[in-house]
């Protein structure tokens, strides 16, 4: 049986959410109409660190409505359970583990390889209708920098020691 949350816990939830929201009015970087450099894996990856696969999951899918809503973008579930499997993944890498920069490595080069290039492709192949070989070249080449670019970032920022003291602190 679960436990319940605590009201810190539940605060706290409610805090990411928040941030990860923010995060999201962060212009991206875009490369062409099938690539997007952004900053929005660090709210999945924070999210995965303090609360687990299953709020990660959670906060990933209410995250990924309501920015939909809130841009007024295109509602589409796919990518709404990418952010879901996203947030599984960080929560299964990074919770109550260690973060170096190995684990924080494989992590990422999971998320890189199932969730960016397998399910992000299938989506864009579904929406568009086009041709693997117009997007996934470019794909490819973007992923492979951010997989080195992402997996940087979040060393660096899970190592700081105020990141690192409030992970400890209010882990699930």
């Amino acid at each position: 049986m679960k436990k319940k949350l605590t009201t810190i816990q539940l605060s706290l939830l409610g805090i990411i959410l928040g941030i990860r929201i923010a995060i999201s009015f962060i212009p991206s970087f875009k490369v062409g109409q099938f690539v997007e450099l952004g900053v929005g894996f660090i709210g999945a990856a924070l999210s995965g660190a303090l609360f687990g696969p299953f709020y990660a999951l959670i906060i990933g899918v209410i995250n990924d409505i309501i920015t939909a809503l809130i841009h007024g973008k295109a509602f589409f579930f796919g990518y709404t359970l990418s952010a879901g499997i996203a947030g599984l993944v960080y929560g299964f890498g990074l919770w109550r583990k260690p973060h170096t920069l190995k684990r924080i490595f494989i992590t990422v080069l999971c998320i890189t390889l199932f969730v960016n290039l397998g399910l992000g492709s299938i989506w864009i192949k579904m929406i568009t209708g086009k041709a693997w070989e117009v997007f996934m070249g470019i794909r490819i080449m973007k992923n492979i920098v951010s997989l080195f670019l992402n997996t940087f970032l979040l060393y660096v920022l899970f190592n700081h020691p105020t990141i690192k003291r409030y992970i400890n602190r209010y882990n699930f």
